[in-house]
């Protein structure tokens, strides 16, 4: 485990780099609001951040500790649908939009994935995208992509 700690915080470290150094030349603030380099900063930032403090916690471990578990029957269910979905995202959002598939994607989650109750599923599907586009397209002025069916 303590191996795969330090190759995971390596190679977490070196994808932050690279999004800090792809996207130093963008803009951080624009007029009123961020610009295109702030959520990747923050995100590099936050990656550096977490991967060193996996490499020190790795390397301060002395012993190897148990092998990482591998997910049983369930588990490996739930990543081969969380990964399906995801690929629908990809293929779905250029005809839907961003917000429809966002809505489905979180629904699948909810109810394929993680087997919860439809109307708390639904309320929660609700919120989110409310708080999301108030946040994004009402507060920031943000236009999400919009898909073939004007969505």
């Amino acid at each position: 485990m303590r191996t795969a700690d330090i190759l995971s915080a390596v190679v977490m470290l070196v994808l932050s780099g690279v999004v800090f150094l792809t996207t130093r030349d963008l803009p951080y603030w624009a007029d009123f609001a961020p610009g295109s380099a702030f959520a990747p900063f923050w995100v590099a930032a936050t990656g550096t951040v977490l991967s060193l403090a996996l490499l020190v916690g790795a390397w301060r471990r002395k012993a190897a500790g148990p092998p990482a578990d591998w997910p049983d029957r369930t588990g490996l269910r739930r990543v081969l649908l969380t990964v399906v979905g995801l690929w629908a995202v990809v293929v779905l959002a250029p005809v839907l939009g961003l917000i429809a598939t966002a809505v489905l994607f979180m629904l699948f989650l909810l109810l394929a994935v993680e087997r919860r109750r439809l109307w708390p599923s639904l309320f929660t599907t609700a919120f989110t995208t409310a708080l999301v586009y108030g946040v994004f397209v009402a507060w920031l002025g943000i236009a999400f992509p919009k898909g073939v069916i004007g969505i």
